[in-house]
Parts: C-alpha cells; structure tokens; sequence
C-alpha cells in the first residue's frame, strides 16, 4: 500500500519529534501529571506538519478522480521528513541539554516502538493522509504512556539507588553543603567548589544536576573516602522537593541564593517559593548545621 511510503518518513520524525518532547519530560522529572499539565497550559500540540498534512488531505480528496494514489502519500512522506529535518536535537542545542541517562533511553526506546506500532496500523488501514494525524498527534502521549509502562521497574531501580547512594553518604561522611535558590545556584555551587579545593577534595554535582535520581548517581558513582566535601545543587520543583533531596543528602550546611519569581505555575505565590527553598535550611538546622541566607531573601516574610 502507498499509505507505507507516509510511514517511512513519519519514523524520522517520531525518532526526532520525541526528542524534542523528551527534553521537557526530563525538566518534569518523568512526572506525567506535571507533563501533562505542562502541554494543556502551553496548548503544545503539532502545527507545521498537521497543517501541511491537512492541505495535502483535502488536496488528496479533490484529485481522488484524476487518479494517481501514490503522489499524496509520497508527498505527505516528504513532508514528514521536512518536519523531521527543522526539529533541533535538544542533546546538543539547548541550555540544559537532553541527558540520555538509562531511564530515558528505555521511555524514548518503548516511546518510539508505540508510535511506530501506530503509524503502521494506520498505513495499514488506509492510503488517505489525513488519518496520520492521529500519530503525529499522539508523539508527547507515548512519552506518558511508555513512563506509565515502565512505571514497576523504575520505582524499583530508584528504590535501590537512593538506598545505595544514602547508604554510601553515611559511611563516608563528607561535609554536605546543599546549594537551592530561584537563581545563581549553579554558579554557587562552581564558586564554592574551587574555594573548598583549597581546603580539601571537593566533589560538586556536574551541571545543572539536581534531581534525586541524579545526585545519587554521582554519589554512587563518582563520590570516594578521600572526598572531604560534597556541593550539592538541590532543586524545586514543588513544595516538599528539596525535603526529599535533604533525605538523601542530610545537609551540614543550606545555602540560599535567592527567592524569586520563578516557576509560579509550581508554586503559585512568591510564599510558595520561599517555603519550598527554606526546607534546605530547615533541614541543615535539624541535622545541627547552619545556614546561609541572602540577606535581600531575607526581605520576604514569608522567609523569615
């Protein structure tokens, strides 16, 4: 059937369309509720290929008489390919690149098989364009669904993680500064690196690094008994995300750079944020550490 030639070019474009909405999957931490809130607020949806592919469609309709199958469908593979080629590979371009750790290469790998399943039902059924709307469509859906899917072993995977990276924290006992704020964590965190070197070895979370499944990673990976000290970025992406960070890495120290007006769809109010960032200090005051404030946070009474 014709309809296959539309599916040979839609695969390109499902392998780098999902890219695309893997990236931003990441920032939401695999949270499909968060994703999914995500696309309905920003009314993400396909434009450029849809469009193309509904003037091909009705085109098709009108010329159906003059004969010719093949052209439409060859036409709407192009197209496919077009949209393919103008995607930008967020593993490369972008400010917090694409990090294709194991558990997002099983989501895209299960994500990309469900769409090509689709698009090959789809070429099966029928040799008009307009159907493949359906596939291009559903791109950022087989993200969830795939998460959904793998749901059971990843919760087991994170379980051992965290268990081994917390476990490894308490035997070797580096000195834990725990870095969070609205802005300028990252740069903290890199400063105060390079002064703690002079006092001794320092490891720092890589990065922009500050997620659980992440900073356990490097602890399990990367921290070892000569390690004196441990800078950890730590972020917010709710209220309670930072309490579950300080879990894994019982902080000694909590920075706080800044409380801004940032990630208001998370937070709702500037007291949102203020809460959320001062569980770092709350955390490193029960463990019998300190804490360092910007002194202009301090202007906000819901941080005081």
């Amino acid at each position: 059937m014709s309809a296959f030639l539309i599916w040979a070019g839609f695969a390109p474009f499902a392998a780098r369309r999902l890219l695309t909405y893997l990236h931003l999957f990441q920032q939401e931490e695999y949270d499909n509720g968060r994703f999914l809130a995500w696309l309905g607020r920003e009314r993400t949806f396909d434009r450029r290929l849809s469009l193309a592919l509904i003037v091909l469609g009705i085109l098709q309709w009108v010329a159906a008489p003059a004969g010719l199958p093949w052209l439409f469908p060859v036409l709407a593979g192009l197209a496919c390919l077009a949209g393919a080629a103008l995607e930008t590979d967020p593993r490369k371009h972008a400010k917090k690149r694409l990090a294709m750790t194991a558990r997002a290469k099983r989501i895209y790998g299960i994500a990309l098989g469900l769409l090509l399943v689709v698009g090959l039902a789809v070429a099966a059924a029928t040799d008009w364009v307009l159907p493949w709307l359906i596939p291009v469509q559903l791109t950022p859906l087989a993200l969830v669904a795939a998460n959904l899917i793998l749901a059971p072993f990843e919760t087991r995977v994170q379980r051992r993680y965290w268990a081994e990276a917390h476990d490894k924290l308490g035997r070797l006992r580096p000195t834990v500064i725990g870095i969070t704020g609205s802005y300028g964590k990252t740069s903290v965190k890199h400063i105060l690196g390079h002064v703690l070197e002079s006092a001794g070895p320092t490891l720092i979370t890589p990065g922009s690094v500050n997620t659980a499944m992440g900073i356990a990673r490097i602890v399990r990976e990367r921290l070892a008994p000569h390690h004196r000290f441990f800078v950890v970025e730590m972020g917010a992406y709710g209220i309670g995300s930072i309490r579950r960070l300080c879990e894994l890495t019982p902080p000694d120290l909590g920075i706080i750079t800044a409380i801004g007006k940032a990630h208001y769809e998370r937070f709702k109010s500037l007291e949102g944020v203020a809460t959320a960032k001062f569980e770092l200090a709350q955390a490193a005051l029960e463990k019998g550490g300190k804490s360092i404030v910007a002194a202009d946070t301090l202007a906000f009474p819901a941080s005081r």
